[in-house]
This record gives structure tokens, sequence and C-alpha cells, in this order.
């Protein structure tokens, strides 16, 4: 059974990736608990594991305010991603080593598994073997410049949580899409492996854009 600040947490960080808080707005630890009916102690611990994630801030005597994260500043990353990761996958298909591409399938059935588990912390689980399917990717690609570029992008927190968002049946269709690009890699079809991946990528900004809320810009 999930603990009271494990909800909290996920709660609170599916409201902050989707735009609920809107930047530098105060997370008021006492109207938290009363709405999500919990004592203040669980929100106080989500509210730190949210800070540690780079999703939170610490301002003084304003205490925890959400971070400002624009949809442009979300939309840039899944620009960047969607030009350089196909790009890496096209090139891992050529490149990577045998052993590089069992690593992909083992990550790969370590989130199924996860997915599958229904354990109280799966959601992060899945978060975390689809970011260790990612960088394995990057490595596999063999080129330092695409990965010094993409790394930075993956980790960006906003975009790092997105699992939150996900059904069940949304997890599978990323595990099946990882499939996809694997047997890409096995084939050495460089364009299968771009298209799969660039499927996979737009597959997952539809996603994350649906759960989005609109905010206003404030950047010139």
């Amino acid at each position: 059974m999930a603990s009271a600040r494990d909800l909290v947490y996920a709660e609170l960080r599916r409201r902050l990736m989707s735009g609920a808080f809107l930047p530098g707005e105060r997370l008021r630890e006492e109207h938290i608990a009363s709405e999500l009916a919990v004592s203040r102690t669980p929100v106080r611990s989500a509210i730190e594991r949210l800070v540690e994630d780079g999703l939170v801030a610490r301002e003084g005597r304003r205490g925890a305010v959400a971070m400002g994260w624009l949809d442009r500043d979300i939309n840039e990353a899944f620009d960047l991603r969607l030009l350089l990761e196909p790009y890496a996958a096209r090139a891992a298909a050529s490149r990577a080593s045998a052993d590089q591409i069992d690593e992909l399938e083992q990550i790969n059935e370590h989130m199924l598994r996860a997915v599958q588990s229904g354990d109280p912390d799966h959601v992060a689980q899945v978060q975390h073997y689809n970011n260790r399917f990612h960088h394995a990717l990057l490595a596999a690609a063999q080129s330092a410049r695409v990965r010094s570029l993409v790394e930075n992008l993956l980790d960006m927190p906003i975009i790092i949580g997105s699992f939150y968002f996900y059904s069940r049946d949304d997890m599978l269709r990323s595990v099946e899409q990882h499939r996809q690009i694997i047997a890409a890699l096995r084939a050495r079809d460089p364009d299968f492996a771009e298209t799969a991946m660039r499927f996979h990528l737009s597959a997952t900004r539809r996603l994350f854009r649906d759960q989005r809320k609109p905010a206003p810009e404030t950047r010139a």
C-alpha cells in the first residue's frame, strides 16, 4: 500500500507538470493537507522531494514555490529531442554493439515488469527505466557530441516525470515502442530506427500536451 507521502508526492507532481500551479505560486502546506485529507507531515516530505526534483524551490519567507517552466521551454525541449534522438537511433543502428542492444532490451524488460507490478512506486520505477533506456540508446549511438547535446534534455525536471501522466495502457504502448526501436537496431536498419524513435517521441509529446493546461506566457 502506498504511503501518504507517496500519494501526496504523486498528486503534487502531476499538478506541477500539468501547469496547475503558476510559476512562482506558493505551495501552502496547510491548504494542500486539508484538500488531500492528510496531515502536514506527508505534505512537507513530498514538497522536499519535489525540491530535490527541481520542480519546486525554496524562497526564504515565501517558502516552497513552483518553478517557472513555461510551455515554450517544454516545446523547445521536445523540438530538440525530435531533431537529435532520431539521429542518435539512426547512428545506433549502424554502430551499437550486440551487448549494447542486449542492454536496451534488458532495461525495457525491467520497465515492462515495473508496469505490470502494481507496486506503490511503480510509476517512479517505470520513469527510472525509461530514462535509462534513452541514455543507453545515446551511448549506443557512440557519438560524444550528440550525447552531450541530448543528455541535459533527457534530465530536465519537467520532462523526466512524464510517466506521472500515463495510464497503464500508455505505459505498455511506450514499452512496445521501445521494442520497435530495439528491433530496428537488431536489423541494422537506420531508416526504421529513425522512424521508430520519431514516432515514440511524437507520441510522448502528444500525451504531455494533452495533460498540460494553457498558461500565460510572460517571457519576451
